[in-house]
């Protein structure tokens, strides 16, 4: 992601000298990075009394408010889209702020491990997050401070302009000097807009960096400042460095090295000469710098600067090789590809293919072949032409390969089936019978032209609908073997089950009669009714029905097509009420209890006994509770007992009521 930056560099401290004598034309590596960190979604809040803002965890802050964040998307409806830090890293966090109502600091740090009597570069990089126009723009005073409060420089911003694209940032700078003794200086960042509609900003990357003379270093006889070289003929390289004579009364210099891309800096035993003989050294990469600091700062890195690096690549010497492979075998009538793996190939290799020795085309830089109806004989290879820096032989030749071709096996299936006619819940079984398949083929059953099925050579289902068409794929394991189709493909007849809608249980009276009528669906051929006691016809559809007992009766219907279906439904005969007369109440488990009999259909809304006095013994209104000869306990003794019912007749649906008299026997 491409973005803008633009660096403002005040005249602070410069006093219209010639920039060769402001010891301000070289810098050192950052001695205080504040960058925020990086991550995804929001950051950590920053260190207690850095600020007197309000640290919230969403990416829009309000009035008084921040956030720590790699990102902020349409806040407000009148703030930019930010979506990367002022380096251009995608999850480089920043510090996002909605500025206070009133003026006031909102940033205050104390940075250490400064060196008295040097001068200092501040920087931070900073951006207006607001897009309309008639918004209050950031107003920011820099100011450093000895820990007593003495301001030792002081920047202002002025109003900080709207941008014209997202993740323009712009990067304040200015120079202070350290008095001798002093290591330690205060950070004091003050708003000097009034908050409400604008007065917002990000501020990115804190920066403190020792600044000196200008150091330029270069390698003798080259133009450039990064040096490739090929192993083997390195030359004893010529760094130079000139350093500007104005800043330091006595000035010490260091030529460092750092084999890590610049992340670590060692000093070089020895070399402090503005001349520097690098001998030749193995691959690899080499930066080389010189650092410049006063004699009395001598060995301590937040106090000196440094050239730009130098770059001295050696690389080693490549061995082009390629090797070429393919499928381990082709089927007749199929093309062949051929893929060709260089190794020091560089970074465009050129190829030349060969078929059986000669070449099969131009040379290109296509790492791939595609041979036409290939024979077993055919031998293809590869030479290819590497564009590697520093190969000495850049031609290499493959290794030759044939691919055998197999011839393709006649193969063939066929598919029988346990019935092509049949009732709807009926399970049919399909078999397949492979020709030339192989030791384990693949079966894929198709219904109406979709695999529904790919476990066997047998497919059982008692889902088929009616005109359902089967049919049968084969795929062999012998190699090269083809799909082929099963040429039967069965259409199938699905009959319909006939249905029996029966009426609900019912009860009729003992000697009575009534007729049994299902409603029927589909073309039924034979009834059967069972069992046949008190059924006037048991092939009827509709027979006449005068059970002696509660009967449930079944009956099974067949269809013309042979399709079958049954049903069941219960009558209840009831009699007349009848309560035995005597009950005898011993415990032998034989007409215990004075009660309904249990095969009597009925309700019992109250069962009651009485002795001579009229005294009530016992009282139930449920038809399964009877008496068993006590009364709290106590048997009563034998004697005659009178009882009353009262109950729902099922036949009539009328409450009747009885009475009469048991005898109890002991």
């Amino acid at each position: 992601m491409k973005y803008a930056i633009t660096i403002i560099i005040s005249s602070l401290f410069l006093w219209q000298a010639p920039r060769a004598q402001t010891c301000q034309g070289g810098l050192g590596d950052p001695i205080v990075n504040i960058s925020f960190g990086s991550g995804s979604g929001v950051g950590p809040a920053l260190a207690n009394g850095i600020t007197t803002l309000q640290y919230v965890t969403y990416p829009c802050p309000n009035d008084g408010q921040y956030t720590i964040t790699s990102f902020t998307s349409g806040c407000f409806s009148s703030w930019l889209t930010i979506t990367q830090d002022h380096t251009g890293d995608a999850s480089g966090y920043f510090m996002l702020i909605n500025a206070s109502y009133n003026p006031s600091d909102f940033y205050v740090q104390t940075i250490s491990g400064l060196c008295g009597g040097t001068t200092y570069q501040f920087g931070a990089w900073m951006m207006n997050v607001g897009v309309i126009s008639s918004q209050i723009r950031p107003n920011v005073t820099f100011r450093i401070e000895k820990t007593d409060g003495t301001v030792l420089q002081t920047y202002n911003t002025g109003d900080i302009p709207l941008t014209s694209t997202p993740n323009e940032w712009t990067q304040y700078a200015f120079y202070f000097d350290t008095p001798p003794g002093v290591s330690s200086v205060v950070l004091r960042m003050i708003n000097n807009a009034p908050g409400g509609v604008g007065n917002d900003l990000a501020l990115d990357d804190i920066t403190f960096r020792a600044a000196g003379p200008s150091v330029m270093s270069h390698v003798a006889g080259y133009p450039n400042d990064t040096v490739t070289l090929c192993d083997g003929s390195v030359p004893v390289l010529h760094l130079a460095s000139t350093v500007e004579t104005y800043c330091y009364t006595s000035v010490v210099r260091q030529w460092q090295l750092s084999t890590d891309g610049g992340t670590n800096w060692n000093d070089i035993a020895g070399q402090s000469a503005l001349i520097f003989d690098v001998p030749p050294a193995g691959p690899g990469s080499y930066l080389y710098r010189m650092t410049v600091a006063d004699a009395g700062n001598a060995g301590i890195k937040t106090c000196s600067v440094s050239s730009d690096p130098v770059e001295v690549d050696i690389l080693r010497l490549p061995k082009p090789s390629v090797n070429i492979s393919s499928s381990p075998y082709v089927c007749t009538g199929q093309s062949v590809i051929f893929a060709a793996a260089p190794v020091d190939g560089g970074p465009g290799p050129a190829f030349q293919w060969k078929l059986n020795g000669f070449s099969t085309g131009m040379v290109t830089g296509d790492s791939t072949f595609v041979l036409s109806a290939p024979v077993s004989t055919d031998v293809v290879s590869c030479v290819m032409t590497s564009t590697a820096a520093c190969a000495v032989d850049p031609v290499a030749v493959s290794n030759e390969l044939s691919v055998p071709v197999i011839p393709i096996p006649v193969t063939g299936v066929d598919m029988m089936t346990s019935a092509d006619h049949i009732c709807q819940d009926s399970l049919v079984v399909f078999t397949a019978t492979p020709s030339n398949g192989g030791a384990s083929p693949s079966f894929f059953w198709l219904v109406n032209n979709s695999v529904v099925d790919s476990s066997g050579a047998v497919y059982s289902t008692s889902r088929l609908r009616n005109g359902d068409e089967v049919s049968l794929i084969m795929k062999g394991s012998l190699r090269c073997s083809p799909p082929v189709g099963a040429p039967e493909v069965v259409a199938m007849t699905v009959w319909g089950l006939p249905t029996i809608s029966v009426f609900s249980d019912t009860i009729i009276a003992g000697g009575s009669s009534l007729m049994l009528s299902p409603a029927y669906t589909g073309d039924i051929a034979s009834y059967l009714w069972s069992p046949a006691q008190g059924l006037d016809d048991v092939g009827a559809a509709r027979p006449m029905a005068r059970p002696a007992v509660t009967t449930a009766y079944r009956l099974d219907v067949v269809s013309a097509e042979g399709c079958r279906a049954s049903a069941t439904v219960k009558v209840e005969v009831y009699y007349d009420l009848q309560l035995p007369g005597a009950f005898t109440p011993n415990g032998d488990g034989v007409n215990d209890v004075f009660r309904i009999p249990p095969v009597v259909p009925v309700h019992i809304r109250r069962l009651a006994v009485y002795n001579r006095q009229g005294a009530m013994l016992f009282l139930s209104e449920n038809a399964g509770a009877g008496w068993d000869g006590t009364v709290g306990g106590v048997a009563q003794p034998t004697g005659v007992y009178v009882w009353y019912v009262e109950y729902d007749d099922p036949v009539t649906r009328r409450v009747e009521r009885k009475k009469g008299t048991l005898v109890l026997i002991r």
